[in-house]
């Protein structure tokens, strides 16, 4: 019976050996299945993220060109120079004027400054609480030993200083709360060449932090840092800026093997114990004509993905995949369940880049640029919303169509494309001199950046980004035929005249404020002209206008019509008596005599006012009323005031009191 016996022993051996077998050419196979799958999501996950740290340097680059282009402009503006070669006070208004129109133009500026060859400011404006302020003169510092005063005085004419991107210091201390900056400055030349001081423009370093954080995204942490290793942007803002304080680098002290590896490449990722970092080189000053050392300045942007976030990491902590395991030992039925883990598994790595891909079109959609794909043949695959809006071409008109018969103007055909022809250099290319078709036929100029674009599959393409250049020519011919200013005295003209007595009829509205408004006509100006000339009748007419500007507050206006007329604009007064007590100081300062190298000129003065407030008024209204006040104190004698309330007559001055 012992033979027998031995039956179920033997086929428990077999069964145990071909069961270890099975269950080693399993285990082997799981294996090396999870490891494949989580190779090759990782090597996808590695291309998603040099993507984003690539688009996040072309977003940086791109911002400090814009900004090198807008001081550019202004020292090249008929203002500065004209500034430059007379430093008066009315080319000095002028000057502050396009500074106004610039940071309120572009909010991502908090300041600019034109500093004389010794460093000291002469105009500083700051943007602040959504307004341009401009600083008194009897606030403005010296800057001569500030780095990048001395920098920029450094250069050569045409050249563009860039300071590091730091902390705002004010009186030799950070200012807190902090406030990131970066400083651009050109020199500023007079007619012989002569450097005659500096243009300091202030760009919030914030608003480039934030574009940073924003192309990165939140899935995992990302890093800027300068090139000593400095935090400028991390997941932990209790480490960024530690440099500003003379602090070791966070980042070189909790990552230094992937420091070292980042600080001798370009570009790439870095494998350690702590995890992956892809990164990527930003150099800003990389396409600007500047003589700043390029080389020297440059930043690093990273993406940290932590150690047990990996795919490789991940995959073999999942409950599902030890109960695979398990189940397969015991059924052993290895090719089914090893078919199934695998469809499964390709299943998810395809959904993983299908949302990659979604979040990068999200990300490009809401650019403030306009952004074009094209293939290898310059067929149009994408564009984004913004380029959709400047073209006003849909993305289905534009897609499948030739990019360059349809909306890049262009003489020649592709093969001299300098667009298409990134597909050959396989280098950035930056133009300001492009030109593309709308859809209605028109041509604008464009700012374009166009990079070549490789798939994993192995097909080849352009992207552009561009913006349309138009309004900021349309705004450099704005600034250069704006006027609000009378040439003569330097008053402000009607021009002027017309907003701020808008304003000031908002204002009555709102508080129900009187307002008062005073037409005056010189007396006996003919006189002066006809006996001392014309010359002396200018000199006179300046003289006039510094004495009624000496007369009132300074929240009134005083403006100059043309010829002997001038115009007294009294915002807020509690009463109509205060109108007229400003008509009788004027009177009285116009009526003494002014001594010009021709002779002595005397001259009276004819008020015409109009009290007024709340609702009811409008700029020609109470223009015609005073108007009409002022030839009425013209009939009454020349040399008196006539007031009118809302229109209607009140009382005649020197002979009547209100």
């Amino acid at each position: 019976m012992t033979a027998p016996g031995k039956q179920p022993q033997g086929y428990i051996k077999t069964a145990l050996i071909a069961g270890l077998l099975c269950a080693g050419m399993f285990t082997a196979i799981v294996y090396g299945a999870l490891r494949y799958q989580a190779d090759e999501q990782l090597a996808d996950l590695k291309v998603a993220e040099q993507a984003r740290v690539r688009l996040a340097s072309g977003l940086l680059t791109q911002k400090y060109n814009y900004a090198a282009s807008d001081l550019r402009t202004v020292s090249e503006l008929p203002a500065t120079e004209a500034f430059i070669k007379t430093r008066n006070e009315l080319q000095k208004e002028r000057l502050k004027q396009v500074f106004r129109v610039l940071l309120e133009q572009k909010e991502f500026y908090s300041q600019i400054r034109f500093l004389d060859s010794s460093g000291a400011e002469l105009i500083r404006l700051d943007y602040k609480s959504g307004r341009s302020l401009v600083t008194p003169e009897d606030q403005l510092q010296t800057k001569s030993t500030r780095y990048y005063f001395t920098g920029t005085m450094a250069r050569p004419e045409g050249d563009v200083y860039v300071s590091p991107l730091d902390l705002n210091v004010e009186n030799g201390k950070v200012e807190a709360p902090y406030l990131p900056m970066i400083r651009f400055g050109v020199p500023v030349f007079d007619e012989l060449g002569q450097k005659q001081g500096a243009l300091i423009l202030n760009m919030k370093g914030q608003s480039l932090l934030d574009i940073f954080r924003q192309s990165m995204g939140e899935s995992y942490p990302a890093f800027l840092l300068n090139s000593d290793g400095g935090v400028l942007s991390g997941p932990d803002e209790h480490n960024e800026w530690g440099f500003m304080f003379g602090l070791p680098s966070a980042f070189k002290r909790d990552y230094p093997q992937a420091w070292q590896q980042m600080a001798q490449n370009e570009s790439g990722h870095v494998e350690t114990p702590a995890g992956l970092f892809v990164f990527e080189t930003v150099r800003p000053l990389q396409g600007l004509d500047s003589s700043a050392g390029s080389d020297d300045y440059y930043w690093k942007a990273v993406a940290f993905l932590p150690h047990s976030r990996l795919p490789v990491n991940a995959l073999f902590v999942h409950p599902w995949v030890v109960g695979f395991y398990l189940i397969g030992v015991v059924l052993i039925f290895v090719a089914v369940f090893y078919f199934q883990f695998s469809r499964h598994k390709r299943r998810e790595l395809r959904r993983e880049n299908a949302q990659q891909a979604r979040r990068f079109w999200k990300i490009s959609s809401v650019l403030g640029d306009g952004l074009i794909v094209m293939d290898g043949e310059g067929v149009v695959t994408y564009i984004n919303p913004e380029a959709e809006r400047i073209l006003g071409w849909s993305s289905e008109e534009l897609v499948t169509k030739q990019g360059h018969d349809v909306f890049h103007v262009h003489e020649g055909d592709e093969s001299t494309c300098a667009i298409l022809n990134v597909m050959n250099t396989r280098e950035l290319y930056r133009s300001k001199d492009e030109e593309f078709r709308r859809k209605d036929n028109a041509t604008i100029p464009v700012i374009l950046n166009a990079a070549p674009l490789t798939s994993d599959t192995g097909d080849e393409g352009v992207v552009i980004s561009f913006q349309d250049f138009s309004e900021i020519k349309k705004y450099q011919e704005k600034i250069q035929t704006l006027a609000y200013q009378d040439i003569l005295t330097g008053l402000p003209n009607r021009r002027a005249l017309d907003d701020r007595l808008s304003l000031a009829i908002a204002l009555s509205r709102r508080h129900s404020r009187y307002l008062g408004l005073m037409f005056l006509d010189l007396d006996h100006f003919k006189e002066v002209n006809d006996t001392l000339g014309h010359d002396a009748g200018d000199s006179l007419l300046k003289e006039i206008g510094a004495r009624l500007k000496n007369s009132v507050r300074e929240t009134d206006t005083v403006a100059r019509m043309g010829g002997d007329e001038f115009i007294v604009l009294l915002p807020e007064i509690s009463s109509p008596e205060s109108a007229i007590t400003v008509a009788e100081k004027i009177i009285e300062t116009v009526a003494e005599p002014v001594y010009l190298p021709e002779g002595v000129g005397r001259v009276s003065v004819s008020i015409g006012i109009v009290v007024a407030r709340g609702a009811g008024i409008t700029n020609e209204g109470l223009m015609q009323s005073a108007d009409a006040a002022m030839y009425e104190a013209k009939r009454a004698g020349k040399n008196r005031y006539f007031i009118r309330e809302h229109s209607l007559l009140v009382d005649e001055g020197k002979g009547g009191s209100y």
